[in-house]
């Protein structure tokens, strides 16, 4: 099976679009969490997730929308979820309340943040070293921090002792993952990546193959500055765009 998979898309139509536009040759749609957040579409968004049957996970945003009446609504995040949690359409709204926190698929784990919280960033070698040694799967697949990469890990190399590290994808690339090697893989931000390479990230994951193509696409920035203007959003917002940060 070849699964494309997306995460942190908060609510960035044409970020989305773009990918549909270039992606290829998946049989099915993954989504990592953070549906919504920060730009204003997450109703388009949605309607595709839902449309598409995406298998997908909650994040830290999406239950935040859901939970938003019992929240002291304070600053711009918030406030923007408060905005859309008054425009989601009921069946949207439902679809995410049937969001788990983790799921597997083809015997990969999905989370948002780390398989030992999901609402935690993962994000530091050794944090991804506990994961491996108390989480079980050898595929793992998280969003939340934005950055592209995946941690590898091996118990017991011919050099002697586990070996641990980390790779970069944030211009894109190929992981070929080796047999008895484990991996945590992030495949960037849709919505708003912030690992200094502008455009919607994506990746493609060959569960027979075991691979995944990392990928950023380019778009149009400026539909989402109109975008951002028609609804008054803050502006810093299409900043983290142009910067990818």
């Amino acid at each position: 099976m070849r699964y494309l998979i997306v995460s942190d898309l908060h609510g960035n139509w044409p970020a989305l679009e773009a990918i549909l536009k270039e992606a290829r040759d998946y049989d099915q749609v993954l989504f990592l969490g953070d549906a919504v957040g920060y730009y204003p579409d997450a109703n388009r968004v949605l309607d595709w997730l839902r449309s598409v049957n995406a298998k997908g996970v909650l994040g830290n945003h999406d239950i935040w929308l859901l939970d938003i009446k019992s929240m002291q609504v304070d600053g711009p995040v918030l406030e923007i979820l408060a905005w859309q949690a008054e425009r989601i359409s009921p069946e949207n709204r439902e679809y995410l309340s049937q969001l788990p926190w983790t799921t597997e698929v083809d015997g990969a784990l999905l989370v948002h943040g780390s398989p030992l919280d999901p609402m935690a960033y993962l994000e530091e070698l050794e944090q991804a070293r506990e994961v491996f040694q108390r989480v079980p799967y050898r595929w793992i697949f998280h969003g939340h921090t934005h950055l592209a990469g995946s941690y590898l890990f091996l118990e017991n190399p011919k050099a002697g002792g586990p070996m641990l590290r980390y790779q970069r994808y944030a211009h894109g690339g190929e992981l070929i993952v080796a047999p008895r090697v484990r991996t945590i893989v992030n495949p960037g931000s849709t919505g708003q990546p912030r690992d200094g390479v502008v455009g919607a990230a994506y990746a493609i994951w060959d569960s027979e193959g075991a691979t995944v193509e990392f990928y950023r696409v380019r778009y149009d920035l400026e539909r989402v500055l109109a975008r951002l203007h028609h609804e008054q959003f803050p502006m810093w917002l299409y900043e983290r765009l142009v910067l990818g940060k």
